[in-house]
């Protein structure tokens, strides 16, 4: 957490000494997530007597607003907030008696990023650039939710997580329209984000329900997005000092 905050805070002084050189532009962006079981983000299996329990995760998105600030030619940082809603799949079965049941729940996750951002220019409006910084994330709450045969509570580590964010895209600058951005980016919290329990539950003639089996899941929260951004045409600064 020390680590952290010091990269924060000297981000922000580096903004502060070259901050007034380049373009600061505003945008927005949509981000699609890809589950990828190459950063430990596949399903998770238990089995608890007779009862397996699974949880996978399933498409979700993020969406928000982005705030670029040029320090010069070939160096920016980003910041903005995001709402996140993550979708989990939950499968139950029951070996005695062939059942087997499907349902999901999901998680919603305000994201504020802060990254620092080096450009590769390709042609004279294209642009590569990569990133690299750090997320707070905040959960708003612990989540419940209920089926006709489960019930799931998720209790969160902490109201407040950070992670590291990792980012590479390509972008098209064009005159006088904007930036439209395309790029792919690696989300992961530094701690589980929350504990997931699942219980198989039965209900009795008097409609109270019993947990028959329950299991538990550590959810590190690691995901992959498709980054769609359009940032709004804004000229230099130094140039409009100039006139």
């Amino acid at each position: 957490m020390r680590q952290f905050i010091f990269f924060i805070i000297a981000l922000f002084c580096l903004s502060s000494l070259k901050a007034q050189q380049e373009i600061t532009t505003f945008g927005l962006q949509f981000k699609p997530i890809l589950s990828s079981e190459l950063i430990n983000t596949g399903p998770q299996t238990q089995k608890v007597g007779q009862i397996g329990f699974t949880i996978e995760p399933r498409s979700g998105y993020a969406f928000g607003m982005v705030i670029r600030k040029g320090l010069n030619q070939q160096f920016s940082l980003e910041t903005g907030i995001n709402y996140t809603e993550r979708n989990y799949g939950l499968i139950i079965t029951e070996d005695s008696t062939a059942f087997r049941g499907e349902s999901d729940f999901k998680y919603v996750i305000y994201e504020i990023p802060l990254l620092a951002l080096i450009y590769i220019r390709l042609s004279e409006r294209a642009y590569m650039n990569t990133a690299f910084g750090a997320s707070l994330n905040f959960l708003p709450t612990d989540w419940q939710t209920l089926g006709d045969y489960w019930q799931h509570f998720s209790q969160r580590e902490s109201w407040i997580q950070p992670s590291l964010l990792a980012n590479v895209g390509f972008e098209y600058r064009t005159y006088d329209s904007g930036y439209l951005y395309l790029g792919l980016s690696l989300h992961r919290p530094f701690n589980n984000i929350t504990t997931a329990g699942v219980g198989y539950v039965e209900e009795t003639v008097s409609g109270v329900r019993f947990e028959k089996e329950s299991a538990f899941f550590d959810i590190l929260g690691n995901y992959l997005t498709l980054d769609f951004r359009y940032f709004f045409h804004e000229k230099p600064q130094y140039k409009q000092r100039l006139q």
